[in-house]
């Protein structure tokens, strides 16, 4: 059984940074009653679209944080794009650029992206943050900082008064620039900045235009346009990528006619007006990523960590799980559930996935510069790479935390962090969702669903099983005995099609459920002759996948800290 003993006086962490990633931070720790604190130098929230796609894996980190509602009720999911020809308003193509699906996936509740502006999903995360009575510290900015085995001490200034903060982790979300990396001399940020290539950004509303479809205009001397639609009507995501030149300064400070003369210059048309300018800006590659991920009890998330092209939208969806993957770790660390060693698996986990992340959108980027490839207008099917940026192929199966008894690693197998969710299910993959499961022990309980089971703050072990028999039940038993200090893991046990209700009446006190359309056990390539359990993390990886009680405890022994 895991030891605990909690701090719950001061501050435990402070995250530095209230973006999307700073956000997912504090709402994790938070729901896991982690006392933090989420800092943000600037003196009002973020107003801009920027990171607007959100791919389905970040969807269900924000489903499982309890902050998806208005993102569903209001993203689209727009994959059309449209070529105009030379003179701006013809048609050149129409084409499906993402692959998407209408009918209903059992193990992915959302299986297409969505389009949403940043400032809406970091207010859906700052709204579920103030549930837990934390919010966001506005003008207050991280001057430096200062760390030893006791913790880290923060000197920061709030509103123009200095305040000494000492806390037992910090986690840098602060973007590019941040001050949390330029404070760790042993971290390196690693990449380059090339000259060409510079992108105007801008957030604009536009009457009477296509909301339906992408727009792309390609300048006769060179620069594309892209535009794509974001919640609310009439407000679009507009880039422009050039060839070379200079932007004049007055369409960099927002001047709304110098603007319209640019647009209409570019896109070849003068009956397209853009009614109103948020906000402009302009970024030049600048790819890189850290060494590492962690120094000592201070870590870096998202745009801190690693800095990428707009293309494929992965900014905020790799921001999000690199949040989602450190807080838990955090969590169990500091409330003395897990030993320090489990935070080194944070760099082990994530680095892989970024670096194979920058090398797909480093491609996408320059096939967009590159007139002679124009893959854009070009294709008529879909970019077989959405399939990667939808997320749901990452995994970390090579982690030291993660335990496989079905299915052996092979001696120098390589692995693709960033790859597609094919071959059968193994230990740090993405765990699938499964509809209709029905609860044995309560027969007038509707229908429901895996993940429902899953959360933020526990493991999940579910146990496929063909019948209750004495082994299932001491399975259960080892399960329900790491609860005794805290609810660290749900047991649920998992009966094939067609078992009936009288099977679990003899242990009413175990939720137990038929797996009434096989949803789950195809889900998890599992079979009706034997019993096998998988592992559930908080961030919704499969931690393990194991035979029996043995397997459970050796997963387990590498998680929590046990006691005789």
């Amino acid at each position: 059984m895991p030891s605990s003993k909690s701090n719950s006086g001061s501050t435990a962490v402070l995250v530095v940074g209230a973006g999307p990633a700073g956000l997912t931070a504090a709402l994790a720790l938070a729901k896991n009653n982690v006392p933090v604190r989420i800092i943000e130098k600037n003196s009002g929230f973020e107003v801009r679209a920027r990171g607007s796609g959100i791919y389905p894996r970040t969807l269900e980190a924000l489903a499982n944080l309890g902050a998806i509602d208005p993102i569903v009720e209001n993203g689209r999911c727009v994959s059309t794009m449209r070529a105009y020809g030379p003179n701006g308003r013809d048609v050149l193509k129409t084409w499906e650029f993402a692959e998407t699906f209408s009918e209903d996936k059992p193990d992915i509740p959302y299986p297409n992206f969505l389009m949403y502006p940043q400032d809406g999903t970091e207010k859906a995360l700052r709204d579920t943050l103030e549930k837990y009575d934390v919010r966001v510290e506005l003008s207050t900015e991280l001057v430096r900082f200062e760390q030893d085995d006791n913790g880290v001490t923060a000197h920061i200034v709030s509103r123009g008064t200095p305040e000494v903060v000492k806390i037992d982790w910090m986690i840098g979300s602060d973007g590019g620039k941040s001050a949390v990396r330029k404070g760790l001399d042993s971290v390196s940020f690693i990449g380059e900045t090339p000259e060409e290539g510079l992108t105007i950004i801008a957030d604009i509303h536009i009457e009477n235009l296509d909301r339906g479809v992408w727009h792309l205009w390609s300048h006769p001397k060179g620069g594309r346009i892209i535009i794509c639609p974001v919640y609310p009507s009439p407000r679009f995501v507009f880039l422009y990528l050039l060839d070379g030149g200079e932007v004049p300064k007055e369409v960099l400070s927002g001047n709304l006619d110098e603007f319209q003369k640019m647009f209409n210059l570019a896109t070849g048309r003068d009956d397209t007006k853009v009614s109103k300018l948020s906000f402009t800006s302009t970024w030049r590659p600048n790819i890189r990523m850290v060494d590492k991920f962690s120094v000592g009890k201070v870590f870096l998330v998202g745009d801190a960590a690693h800095i990428h092209p707009p293309t494929g939208g992965q900014g905020l969806n790799t921001s999000v799980q690199d949040a989602h993957n450190v807080s838990w770790k955090i969590t169990l660390v500091h409330k003395k559930i897990a030993p320090p060693s489990l935070l080194s698996t944070y760099s082990e986990e994530r680095m892989p996935v970024i670096a194979e992340m920058l090398s797909l959108a480093t491609k996408l980027y320059a096939g967009l510069y590159d007139r002679a490839a124009a893959p854009l207008a070009d294709s008529s099917k879909p970019v077989w790479r959405e399939r990667k940026l939808s997320g749901l192929g990452v995994n970390c199966r090579w982690s030291s935390i993660v335990l496989d008894e079905r299915t052996a690693r092979v001696e120098g197998e390589a692995f693709e962090a960033y790859g597609l969710p094919e071959g059968i299910l193994r230990a740090g993959d993405r765990a699938p969702n499964a509809p209709g499961l029905a609860d044995m022990t309560a027969a007038d309980e509707p229908a429901t669903t895996l993940f429902k089971f899953f959360g933020p703050a526990h493991h999940t072990a579910l146990v496929f099983s063909p019948g209750v028999s004495e082994f299932e039940l001491s399975i259960m038993a080892e399960l329900n005995s790491y609860n005794s200090v805290a609810r660290l893991v749900v047991p649920v046990l998992l009966l094939p099609a067609g078992s009936h209700t009288r099977q679990a009446s003899a242990q009413a006190s175990y939720k137990i459920f038929e797996d009434k359309d096989g949803h789950a056990r195809k889900g998890y390539d599992v079979g009706d002759d034997g019993t096998w359990i998988v592992i559930v993390r908080p961030d919704g990886v499969v931690g393990a996948i194991v035979k029996g009680s043995e397997g459970v405890k050796s997963y387990f022994s590498g998680i929590f800290i046990t006691s005789d």
